[in-house]
């Protein structure tokens, strides 16, 4: 809260705290303070997250982007590093939100083509601030549909981090998360409704000429470590030959489903 009012860097905290605070900067820390009591996240006080080392807008119109989802980011950026570098690879991040997995992909992967889509306009429109913000408009193309409908063509990869909280659980976590959107959050009753949709639509039109995803494509799904079980079980029915493989995120616990329909992963 200090470093947004006071607009210094982190170590400056520590190396100038003989600074003089001015009156409108405590009017404005204790205006921040005031807000954060109420439990409101510092994120949505402030207007912007940090994630995978870039800022990001965010707002009421968005989820706030969590560290574990840099697990997606690092896996898709791992396998196409090691993978796929050859290729002009398409991508489509589906339930884009901030932006902030496809902006961090399009940063470190300039040859890639980028589909972020989302459901709602409010969130299309932080998302392309955030797109133009880190100049990645050129290589990221955003779409409005449900899920992997609106995909003009067949992708490489699809990264989700779809909203995956059973619907009952949601009033009993911490008061921050009931500032959130509850369609960004809410999935279902066991958490797996846009999981299995997903998969559904992915695997409807495999390996037809109309596919969303091809021959060779990957799946990354992030879901709640209790939800990986079942998960993997609706991914092996709808990709029976698929490798499906599961990455831990920061705190060791399982958080991304990775299903690999080819032989170069």
């Amino acid at each position: 809260m200090v470093m947004d009012v006071m607009r210094m860097p982190r170590q400056a905290i520590f190396a100038e705290q003989e600074s003089q605070v001015l009156l409108p900067q405590e009017e404005q820390l204790t205006a921040i303070v005031t807000r954060r009591l109420t439990r409101e996240p510092l994120a949505y006080i402030l207007n912007y997250r940090e994630f995978y080392g870039v800022n990001l807008l965010v707002n009421r119109d968005v989820l706030i982007p969590r560290p574990e989802t840099e697990t997606m980011v690092e896996h898709a950026l791992f396998m196409a590093l090691m993978g796929m570098e050859s290729r002009e690879l398409v991508i489509a991040d589906v339930g884009t939100g901030t932006g902030a997995i496809a902006i961090n992909l399009a940063i470190h992967l300039p040859a890639a083509r980028i589909y972020a889509s989302d459901a709602y306009d409010a969130t299309l429109d932080v998302a392309a601030y955030n797109v133009r913000m880190h100049n990645v408009a050129d290589r990221v193309t955003l779409l409005k549909g449900d899920l992997l409908e609106p995909l003009p063509e067949p992708v490489d990869v699809i990264v989700a981090n779809l909203p995956y909280l059973p619907t009952d659980r949601i009033p009993t976590l911490q008061p921050e998360i009931q500032w959130e959107p509850v369609a960004a959050l809410d999935g279902g009753a066991d958490g797996l409704d846009h999981i299995r949709r997903l998969l559904s639509q992915a695997s409807a039109s495999h390996g037809e000429e109309n596919a969303r995803l091809k021959s060779h494509g990957v799946i990354l799904l992030e879901m709640d470590p209790e939800q990986i079980s079942e998960a993997r079980s609706l991914a092996s029915a709808a990709f029976p030959d698929a490798e499906i493989t599961v990455e831990p995120d920061l705190a060791r616990l399982d958080r991304v489903l990775s299903v690999s329909l080819g032989a170069d992963y």
